[in-house]
């Protein structure tokens, strides 16, 4: 059984075609909590996007529900900033802490989210899929709550999801605030030994010797300034430390494991995840339920 969100804003309002939040839902919708869906975890760049529209690609006939970002901008953050005159932008490690705050009012965060959409049957594919749920908390409300749901688990090492998050250069990724007690001076690229000259010592929670000393060498060799290092450094960092990933995985292994399928995809290209994911929807086809 879910927590209902009183939200500031509860009239019923559409997300996108068929999908919809809100009270007094009009007659004929149906609680997204009661239908099969293929649920997509994983962090900032592990290819998510990339493997859906492979999906798209392969003619694979779905409705692409409205993604976190989207629920987070038009849910969480609405119900837990204080100032809403202030809503127009915000840096991903707000993000971070608005999400973290919603999951401690509400158990289960982004899935508790998801299980308070409404959809159209008669507006949507039979097919529908959201992306994502990150972390162990997300993923075991989503377990329980959603009994028929099917989940792809997209993985890869943070030194790659640090290298995709730089090369992808969105505008989504910017970060105002950055623990760089010497952000008011300049750095000298060639004198940064480590993470902690770089103003970014808590980096070292999450990367090796090996690995540090390989992604400061991208600053000394002119791929990233050092702004753009730091800045991408601490959506890494925020984000593993608020949804681990390894604990993610393990918990959909432990608690759903015939509903789980887990890709690699510095194994697997976007094309072969897309395949495998279409194979494995062969045998567990998650279809829209209008009872």
């Amino acid at each position: 059984m879910t927590t209902e969100l009183t939200q500031k804003h509860s009239a019923f309002q559409p997300l996108s075609l068929g999908v919809g939040f809100g009270s007094s839902v009009p007659k004929g919708w149906v609680s997204l909590a009661k239908q099969p869906l293929l649920i997509i975890v994983g962090l900032t760049g592990v290819g998510k996007s990339t493997v859906i529209s492979n999906l798209t690609e392969e003619s694979l006939d779905f409705t692409l529900l409205p993604n976190r970002r989207t629920l987070t901008d038009e849910i969480i953050i609405p119900e837990m900033a204080e100032d809403e005159r202030n809503l127009s932008y915000f840096c991903r490690v707000q993000r971070f802490n608005y999400t973290r705050l919603y999951r401690q009012k509400f158990p289960g965060g982004m899935a508790h989210v998801l299980s308070q959409l409404w959809i159209n049957p008669q507006q949507v594919k039979t097919k529908l899929i959201f992306d994502g749920l990150r972390g162990k908390d997300e993923v075991n409300y989503a377990v329980t709550v959603f009994t028929e749901a099917k989940f792809i688990v997209l993985d890869a090492p943070n030194k790659v999801r640090l290298q995709r998050i730089i090369k992808r250069n969105d505008a989504f990724d910017a970060v105002s605030v950055v623990n760089d007690k010497s952000q008011n001076k300049a750095i000298e690229s060639d004198n940064m030994s480590s993470f902690a000259a770089l103003g970014m010592s808590e980096a070292s929670s999450i990367f090796n010797s090996t690995e540090e000393q390989e992604i400061l060498g991208w600053v000394r060799e002119g791929s990233v300034t050092v702004k753009e290092l730091q800045q991408k450094l601490k959506i890494v960092v925020e984000e593993q430390q608020n949804y681990d990933s390894l604990s993610t995985r393990l918990t959909l292994e432990e608690m759903a494991p015939k509903r789980t399928l887990v890709i690699d995809t510095t194994v697997y290209n976007p094309q072969q995840a897309a395949s495998q994911i279409l194979s494995y929807l062969k045998i567990n086809q998650p279809m829209l339920s209008v009872s």
